[in-house]
């Protein structure tokens, strides 16, 4: 996680902003993290692809193994928040998929500023090298 956080302070930097940035700038408001976690579930159920998630603002971004490798998200519910680091928004979520016996409880993290990246826990863990 500090991997991503540093990476993020410097991506910020190199484009020259005139404010240090601060990790909590990327820490979204609770209310709009759920916003563009079901933003996503909605685009997914209604059987478009990660990148096709409709245009919202704050642009919303997409990273889920899952869906990316064709799965059918039929159902969901936002259980609630998640605990973890202070550093992202994280939601518990179950996902009904087609063909699946039983819905399957994950966790997605919510960070950023725009776009807002909405993650699978394990498209979050890969790319931060957990």
């Amino acid at each position: 996680m500090r991997h991503l956080t540093s990476l993020l302070v410097l991506t910020v930097s190199a484009f020259g902003c005139a404010k240090q940035a601060d990790v909590k700038d990327y820490i979204p408001a609770d209310e709009v993290a759920r916003q563009a976690l079901t933003t996503a579930l909605d685009a997914w159920k209604a059987g478009k692809s990660p990148d096709q998630v409709e245009a919202s603002k704050p642009a919303v971004s997409v990273q889920d193994k899952q869906w990316s490798g064709g799965a059918k998200l039929t159902a969901y519910e936002i259980v609630g928040p998640a605990t973890g680091d202070d550093q992202h928004r994280r939601f518990t979520v179950k996902l009904t998929l087609a063909g699946a016996a039983a819905p399957q409880e994950t966790t997605y993290v919510v960070f950023g500023k725009d776009p807002l990246w909405v993650m699978s826990g394990e498209s979050y863990e890969r790319m931060s090298g957990m």
